[in-house]
């Protein structure tokens, strides 16, 4: 079982970003979520499935050689246009590992970030370039699937 939450940062604040993986990420299904990752030429498949908006049942396949051919047909069977992102990830003070995702295409300008926490009441220590009263956990649109299909750039609430 999982227990992730997600916010909005102070782009202005973030450290310097070193050493990040940059994605692809699709879906195949959405309930329960089937998602593909392609990092390089490697590909993991990984299954969600919600108990609350903040713990999940996660499960992720080893990662697996992949060819151009496949990630084609990978990317043509998703159920929305797959999101392509870079991930950098950033040690707090609690030892907690904050993913930070910069967003790319038509959801640049977005960037948000992840952690995972030991319990649902864990007292987090916001770093900050966290926006820390601004979580966006359960927001439909922040969702990784969502952004393939209403990306980021097409938000009229941008201007706000």
């Amino acid at each position: 079982m999982e227990i992730e939450r997600k916010y909005l940062v102070h782009q202005h604040l973030l450290p310097e970003l070193k050493e990040g993986e940059r994605m692809i990420q699709g879906y195949l299904s959405e309930k329960p979520s089937v998602r593909f990752r392609i990092k390089g030429n490697k590909m993991v498949l990984t299954i969600k499935d919600y108990y609350t908006k903040n713990r999940r049942f996660e499960l992720d396949t080893p990662a697996k050689e992949v060819t151009e051919e496949e990630v084609r047909k990978l990317m043509s069977l998703a159920i929305s246009p797959p999101i392509i992102k870079t991930r950098y990830t950033v040690k707090s003070r609690q030892g907690l590992i904050w993913e930070i995702d910069v967003y790319e295409e038509e959801n640049t300008g977005l960037i948000t970030v992840d952690v995972e926490i030991p319990q649902e009441d864990y007292p987090l220590e916001f770093p900050e370039w966290v926006v820390g009263d601004r979580e966006i956990t359960g927001e439909k649109r922040y969702t990784n699937l969502n952004l393939g299909r209403k990306p980021y750039a097409t938000w009229a609430d941008l201007a706000e």
